[in-house]
């Protein structure tokens, strides 16, 4: 690429400190605005510290290789590899399991460990690889997340949570299913209140069908069922 063919670029100057900077601050942004906007725990600030913190550990490692001799320090990768495994940590943070055993923030902490990555990348003026990086993770993020969406629309197989009146509406509601063609498990039965405090048998499972659905049209048979309060997919 031009920018890794310029030798300025390559040195640890001023000018290729900035922008590697700049860099980190624009690629991270997006990516991290991207999450913000669908309310994600790690979102525009989130990102863009993590890549920028990344990238100084990775130009920091470079600098004291240069300057002190490998020998002293080591090889510049043992700093990366430390970024590395902490992200995980800061990651394992953005993963919540709601009250229905949805697990959410997969995506994130995922976005999370390639923001730092892209950060590395960056910061050993490694630019053609932090380009395209990032580009397939901005990809990954907004554009394959549409298609993800609609085939997942249309899955076999797909869990739902459900509330009932009682524990024999749970049962009328899976004696329903295995007669229309619905195998079901992964059951996980869960007492709760509802918003008016009455109690509830709150109910997660994951429901196969031999043949693509919709989902949509499933949801809503099911949710005609006598003594079901309240059903969604997860």
């Amino acid at each position: 690429m031009v920018l890794e063919k310029i030798a300025v670029l390559k040195e640890l100057t001023i000018f290729s400190v900035l922008l590697r900077t700049v860099l980190a601050m624009v690629f991270s942004g997006i990516l991290g605005y991207e999450r913000e906007k669908k309310g994600r725990p790690a979102g525009f600030r989130t990102y863009m510290v993590v890549c920028i913190g990344s990238e100084i550990a990775m130009m920091t490692g470079i600098f004291l290789s240069r300057e002190l001799g490998s020998t002293l320090v080591g090889c510049p990768s043992r700093i990366a590899a430390q970024v590395i495994s902490g992200i995980g940590f800061l990651g394992a943070g953005t993963i919540l399991v709601t009250r229905q055993n949805q697990v959410k923030g997969l995506t994130t902490a995922a976005g999370l460990w390639a923001d730092a990555c892209l950060g590395l990348a960056l910061g050993s003026g490694f630019y053609s690889g932090a380009i395209v990086g990032f580009a397939a993770i901005w990809c990954s993020l907004k554009i394959l997340s549409t298609v993800d969406k609609r085939l997942g629309k249309t899955a076999r197989v797909f869990g739902v949570y459900v509330e009932f009146v009682s524990i024999k509406d749970l049962s009328a509601f899976l004696a329903y299913g295995r007669g229309h063609g619905c195998k079901m498990d992964g059951l996980e039965i869960v007492r709760s209140k509802d918003v008016d405090g009455n109690r509830v048998v709150g109910a997660t499972m994951t429901l196969h069908f031999d043949t693509p659905v919709s989902h949509e049209k499933v949801i809503e048979e099911f949710g005609r069922l006598e003594g079901v309060q309240f059903i969604k997919e997860i």
